[in-house]
């Protein structure tokens, strides 16, 4: 299943957090699905305040747990900018990273390319392979339970219709 993709969209909002003074920014990350390479991506965000967000999208190593550059959209907003649009082309296949970092300020965006629809259950297919066996010896001893109730029953049918 993995190995089938379509073209998907990824939408969200952030940050959901109250802002204060010993708190003046948050900073959401969004894991993008494997995503082949030469694939075109489409990013829009739109910030409810300008100036006051920074964009970065990149390629994501599993192994060392961090961005690899260079960026497919790297991003700081200016002092009358609240929007970004960014049409882009991948240079690597795998997974990639959206790291959106909010001032005193909320957003939405919306990614949009072709990755596989079931990414979300590559950790699944482990204990579905697991479970295939264990559910196999449940039918199979299912199966034997059920004869022995059944020889059970006849047994004592038999026994009411000796006594009559």
């Amino acid at each position: 299943m993995p190995f089938y993709k379509s073209p998907q969209r990824l939408e969200g909002s952030g940050p959901g957090v109250d802002f204060s003074s010993s708190r003046p920014y948050w900073i959401n990350a969004y894991l993008i699905p494997p995503i082949d390479a030469n694939q075109l991506v489409s990013l829009t965000l739109l910030s409810d305040r300008p100036g006051s967000t920074t964009v970065v999208l990149a390629y994501f190593d599993e192994n060392l747990q961090s961005i690899v550059g260079p960026p497919l959209a790297d991003a700081i907003f200016a002092p009358d900018q609240k929007g970004l649009v960014v049409f882009t082309t991948t240079r690597r296949s795998g997974p990639y990273m959206l790291i959106v970092t909010s001032f005193n300020s909320s957003y939405t965006f919306s990614l949009s390319s072709v990755w596989s629809p079931f990414y979300q259950f590559r950790n699944l297919a482990i204990y579905s392979f697991l479970l295939l066996p264990i559910s196999l010896v449940m039918v199979y001893y299912d199966g034997i339970m059920e004869r022995r109730d059944e020889i059970a029953e006849r047994a004592l049918n038999h026994i009411r219709e000796r006594r009559v």
